[in-house]
């Protein structure tokens, strides 16, 4: 007897809050914010003094195959992704630069253990796909686990 009793106050309980969740008014509705990629050169770029960025300059191995490689020449630091166009870069943080063209943002990582890691964001640019359909122009993120 107490199961039954018990049974049905919990299917009345079950009940009661499936309705009260099905009478909430349709404009009450919450945005939860993705992970978007974007790449935004900053109003204000961060200096970095020659020998901060040495740590920075040099190749790094990408998970596409690719190398990605920082250099700076007088005041001005660059980026190149294998083969591709330098884009001139600005820092935004410690460790992290934007091309002023808006093509590439990188974060690099120094670990205590000597490893290197980090994170790119590129534009991939448009194309033609195999089965003849195209491809837009779009953002891709790739990571460098070593130096």
């Amino acid at each position: 007897m107490k199961t039954i009793i018990l049974n049905t106050l919990l299917g009345l309980s079950a009940a009661c809050m499936a309705a009260s969740a099905q009478t909430l008014p349709q404009d009450k509705t919450v945005d939860v914010a993705g992970h978007s990629l974007r790449i935004d050169v900053p109003d204000q770029p961060r200096y970095m003094a020659r020998e901060d960025f040495q740590q920075f300059a040099g190749a790094y191995d990408l998970s596409n195959g690719d190398t990605l490689q920082l250099r700076r020449a007088g005041g001005i630091m660059y980026a190149r992704i294998g083969n591709q166009p330098e884009h001139r870069i600005v820092a935004t943080s410690r460790n992290a630069f934007v091309a002023l063209d808006r093509q590439l943002k990188v974060r690099i990582d120094h670990h205590d253990d000597g490893s290197v890691g980090g994170e790119l964001v590129m534009v991939v640019p448009a194309r033609q796909l195999a089965d003849g359909s195209a491809q837009g122009e779009h953002l891709a993120t790739l990571a460098f686990p070593g130096r």
